[in-house]
């Protein structure tokens, strides 16, 4: 493994905050990973932790084979084969983007090769004696990105790289920036809340919670076996069963077990594993889609439908492999 993390935990405001409570992973070399988690879920504390930003409480950190944290061991930031992508970018308004691209490696006999290789590796050839300010939101992304590789790091931090950019901006840079790295086949870690930008970019995504690891694993294996609700929900909206609407479709639950769709998982006027007749109580134009609210034995439930449902009564099913149970 590239990056061991064994029981990390970080507490601020003199151990009043726990930020991070006994957190253990692991990362493979050559693999993209996403560090996913709500606001205060102690991602980017986790992240600072590895860059060397922050000092630990507890636990330990090991990369390449060598120890870089523990209590009693912390690296500095600057002796650690790490590259870190802020989510501001954090470049030099004052100098131009080879000055900002070679920051920090002018000692190399080969700096300006290096510039120029990373200037080409981030489709910004040419563009070398132009200043920040010169750039778009997206160049300078790239830029970040660029000066970060420019030490070779074994392992690269991007903090929430798609945060400041809007939604069809970050679509494209988002697919830019994987092509980035997998022609670098450097290891990289993306810190995000977004659910989708994890799914599209990473081998394996890790969930946060309030300083807890929730889960480790590969995108589909996380969609389809996610261990908790908070992990399934992350994807999807969960809709909450209870026994008289599951009885309502012929199934018996288990009184110790929870039950969930993700709301996309109901199929309307066909047939599945399990189905039942329902009755349209409302119908609300939402744009792109329908909200339905539906009438199952007197429990309601409302999903999103694309079309409208003209009918008054209508089937309500679903698969048994959709079934989500915790």
């Amino acid at each position: 493994m590239l990056l061991e993390i064994n029981q990390l935990t970080k507490t601020f405001d003199a151990g009043r905050v726990k930020a991070l409570a006994g957190v253990s992973l692991q990362l493979a070399a050559g693999k993209i990973y996403s560090i996913l988690g709500e606001s205060g879920s102690g991602k980017t504390t986790l992240a600072r932790l590895i860059a060397g930003l922050e000092r630990a409480d507890e636990g330990s950190i090991t990369l390449g084979g060598s120890l870089i944290s523990s209590i009693a061991t912390h690296l500095p930031p600057e002796k650690r084969p790490i590259g870190f992508v802020f989510q501001s970018y954090a470049l030099f308004p004052h100098l131009s983007v080879q000055q900002n691209i070679a920051y920090g490696i002018t000692t190399l006999s080969n700096w300006q090769e290096r510039v120029e290789e990373m200037l080409q590796l981030v489709e910004l050839k040419g563009y070398g004696k132009r200043y920040p300010h010169e750039l778009s939101g997206g160049q300078q992304q790239r830029v970040a990105v660029a000066r970060a590789m420019a030490r070779n790091p074994e392992l690269l931090i991007l903090d929430e790289p798609f945060s400041n950019l809007d939604s069809t901006l970050r679509i494209g840079l988002r697919d830019e920036l994987f092509k980035i790295l997998q022609r670098t086949g450097v290891t990289a870690v993306f810190i995000t809340h977004n659910a989708e930008d994890a799914l599209a970019i990473s081998d394996e995504i890790i969930v946060l919670l309030e300083g807890q690891l929730l889960q480790q694993a590969a995108p589909q294996e996380l969609y389809q076996q996610p261990a908790t609700p908070y992990v399934a929900q992350l994807f999807a909206r969960l809709l909450p069963l209870s026994k008289k609407v599951l009885e309502a479709f012929s199934f018996e639950p288990a009184s110790d077990k929870k039950y969930f769709l993700r709301e996309h998982d109901f199929r309307i006027n066909q047939t599945a594993d399990y189905q039942s007749t329902a009755t349209v109580r409302q119908m609300t134009f939402m744009g792109k889609y329908y909200l339905l609210t539906l009438d199952i034995g007197g429990q309601f439930l409302q999903i999103q439908v694309p079309q409208p449902v003209p009918e008054e009564e209508v089937t309500l099913a679903w698969s048994a492999v959709d079934l989500l149970v915790f």
